[in-house]
């Protein structure tokens, strides 16, 4: 169009002396927003956001000066990745290797961002141990995605309970799946003929209760396969007449225990 195309965030400009000019694309409803560098988070990240920006294209600096980055931060941060890039373009090919190194297990640090606190763990950064930041503060808990919210049994990757309609015996679950197949997997498992029966149904065989299927609650949601199980033992423990079974909180520390009791 208008001699004029576009692919991703690249414009090609065809000139009618065929000159080609390639220029940078963004949608109408662009934001121009990024990890503002007066933000609580590690000097590191921040770098990040100016190397994804240079590997680009070098007409972002405009974006990262209206989010208040100084220019010797643009420019030294540019420089060093320049050099990092123009290093591994001209060597990558000639690089030896050395299987020694490349089999040895490199294990991370993951730890929360606190400013003047958190530094202090780079002392661990050697050969065998990296150490990475995360911010607890995310911006997806302040801006929300413009999509239609979930229903609550459409949901993954919950820690759930299943209260009991005539008593007071709650169950507490995990599940990576939508809660509604595992609910429907609780409440169908009596109909299967086989000997080994959850503690749902032998509560149910057991007393002739029933459960409150309809009023499932989430009480964590946690993508992270071991938090997840973590959390669930977490909320088992809580429970005063929970269904759950010793061996499902085994894996939980006891010097943790005291702390639960507290909650």
């Amino acid at each position: 169009i208008d001699n004029r195309l576009i692919y991703i965030d690249n414009r090609l400009i065809i000139y009618i002396d065929n000159r080609l000019i390639f220029d940078w694309f963004h949608k109408p409803i662009f934001s121009g927003r990024f990890l503002n560098f007066l933000s609580n988070h590690p000097l590191s990240q921040k770098r990040g956001t100016v190397f994804s920006l240079v590997d680009r294209a070098f007409l972002h600096y405009n974006i990262l000066l209206d989010n208040d980055y100084p220019l010797n931060f643009i420019f030294n941060t540019i420089n060093q990745r320049l050099k990092y890039l123009l290093k591994n373009k001209f060597i990558v090919n000639d690089q030896p290797t050395n299987t020694q190194n490349n089999s040895k297990s490199v294990s991370w640090l993951t730890v929360p961002f606190v400013p003047c606190h958190t530094e202090k763990f780079k002392r661990f950064h050697n050969n065998d141990i990296r150490v990475s930041f995360r911010s607890p503060n995310k911006m997806s808990k302040y801006v929300k995605a413009q999509k239609d919210s979930l229903s609550k049994d459409s949901r993954n990757n919950v820690v759930y309970k299943i209260s009991c309609n005539d008593c007071v015996a709650p169950y507490v679950g995990q599940t990576s799946r939508q809660l509604k197949t595992r609910i429907s997997e609780h409440s169908n498992h009596i109909k299967r003929n086989t000997t080994t029966r959850s503690v749902i149904t032998e509560h149910r065989l057991q007393h002739g209760y029933d459960f409150r299927w309809n009023e499932v609650e989430i009480l964590d949601k946690e993508s992270n396969y071991r938090k997840r199980i973590v959390s669930e033992m977490i909320n088992i423990k809580k429970q005063k007449n929970s269904l759950n079974l010793q061996t499902d909180t085994e894996n939980l520390h006891e010097t943790y225990i005291p702390l639960i009791n507290k909650i």
